[in-house]
């Protein structure tokens, strides 16, 4: 049986935790400002050591994971999944989802970015740019009650 803990212990296992994981979030934004303000390393390893923990900032230098996407979605209208998933940590269908429709949730509608899985081709594939879906849309709609939009 496990054995109860008191209060105390409790406790003091739950702060050893806390400052355990500060140390790690220390030594990883040591990290990210070392490989940062090295001029020499190549952006590839930049974007993969950011990749480690999105939405990581430091300084306003690590962008989020939101913006990574939609900086590769706005440079290459196709992107094969393949790639997606050996270079963003082996990110699935089910991750990548939540992306897509954050692409439109989380931007300003001006820039919003449409985009959808081709499964038969496996690629991700640009549909279109700004506040409007393009035409046969199927994917994810931001809701609007009385020309408001509802996020």
């Amino acid at each position: 049986m496990a054995k109860e803990r008191s209060p105390e212990e409790r406790a003091e296992r739950k702060s050893a935790g806390k400052a355990k994981r500060q140390r790690k979030r220390a030594a990883l934004v040591s990290i990210l400002a070392f490989v940062r303000d090295r001029k020499n390393v190549p952006d590839e390893i930049k974007l993969a050591v950011v990749m480690l923990t999105p939405g990581q900032r430091i300084g306003g230098g690590g962008p989020s994971k939101l913006k990574v996407f939609a900086d590769l979605f706005t440079n290459k209208d196709r992107v094969p999944e393949m790639d997606i998933y050996t270079d963003f940590g082996h990110m699935g269908r089910g991750e990548m989802r939540k992306v897509c429709v954050n692409l439109i949730k989380k931007q300003k509608p001006e820039d919003r970015i449409w985009v959808r899985l081709d499964a038969g081709n496996e690629v991700y594939e640009v549909e279109g740019f700004g506040p409007n879906p393009p035409a046969n849309w199927t994917g994810y709609r931001p809701v609007e009650v009385e020309d408001t939009e509802i996020v």
